[in-house]
């Protein structure tokens, strides 16, 4: 009988061994490396071709350096960009920038260049599809660019309005408005 009660006391002891250390128990881990794969990241870039025009609401060519603008006229920028697009998912976005519409420091030339931001439209048209922009509403030209080389004909409509919001066309009389560096703003979005 004394054996077994030695054996008890033995056994009991290893117990109280395995759970020493406040309580817990520590978890098995291991670590092993997963294939990976280099990452290559794309690319977006643009060039402006050298065509381009501008034409006034009846469609007649003309020539911006005398073209004098009065209220109800809509003109018409007319170019053609070369993208490529090297990546996976690509969207893209085409906005003016206005801050490419400018104009000397008078208050006349200040209201011309409002209304005329105010006015400026952007539409692309790639192959069977149009997207248009407003002048605030710039998420309307999101559209896919697959990979590869494209050529996006964009088109500018700016209208010189009798007014809008608190500017007056009278307060534009005899202004200059510089549209030489017109420019657009493609890009890349989620």
């Amino acid at each position: 009988m004394k054996r077994i009660l030695t054996g008890s006391i033995a056994g009991a002891t290893g117990i109280a061994l395995l759970l020493g250390g406040a309580g817990t128990f520590a978890l098995w881990n291991s670590s092993a490396a997963i294939a990976g794969a280099p990452l290559t990241a794309g690319t977006l870039t643009v060039e402006t071709e050298d065509v381009v025009f501008w034409t006034d609401q009846y469609g007649a060519e003309i020539n911006m350096t005398d073209y004098k603008i009065v209220p109800g006229d809509v003109l018409t920028y007319t170019s053609f960009l070369d993208v490529t697009a090297r990546g996976d998912n690509l969207h893209a976005r085409l906005a003016i920038d206005h801050g490419s519409i400018s104009s000397e420091n008078s208050d006349a030339s200040k209201a011309l260049q409002k209304l005329l931001h105010k006015t400026a439209t952007v539409s692309v048209d790639i192959g069977d599809a149009i997207y248009v922009s407003h002048a605030f509403s710039d998420d309307q030209t999101r559209f896919d660019l697959s990979e590869g080389d494209h050529m996006l004909h964009v088109t500018v409509m700016i209208e010189f309005l009798e007014s809008f919001d608190g500017v007056d066309d009278d307060d534009a009389k005899n202004a200059l408005a510089l549209l030489s560096n017109l420019g657009v703003i493609l890009t890349q979005t989620p």
